[in-house]
């Protein structure tokens, strides 16, 4: 059940950037849609190993790997919506 709430948060947030970057008329190129697709693909591999350790009865092993993990994909998720996506238009 948690797998299908990950699937469904994932594939929204991932239509609410397409709408977001067609209503700005941003012009991606092919390499921003490619990493905006391995973070997702990254973030998803974090859920569902977060819900694998859990789903096992490994409490402490879900929170460690999670945070570490989980932290690589915050600032990746940052790193991205600020260069690729929230670019400041006096620097174009």
């Amino acid at each position: 059940m948690i797998g299908v709430l990950i699937g469904i948060v994932m594939g929204a947030t991932f239509l609410i950037l397409l709408n977001y970057s067609k209503k700005r008329k941003l012009e991606l190129k092919w390499w921003a849609w490619t990493l905006t697709g391995i973070w997702f693909i990254y973030t998803g591999f974090v859920l569902k190993m977060a819900e694998g350790f859990i789903a096992e009865h490994a409490f402490r092993a879900a929170l460690v790997m999670t945070a570490i993990f989980g932290f690589v994909s915050i600032i990746g998720g940052v790193i991205l919506s600020r260069f690729v996506f929230f670019k400041s238009k006096g620097h174009e």
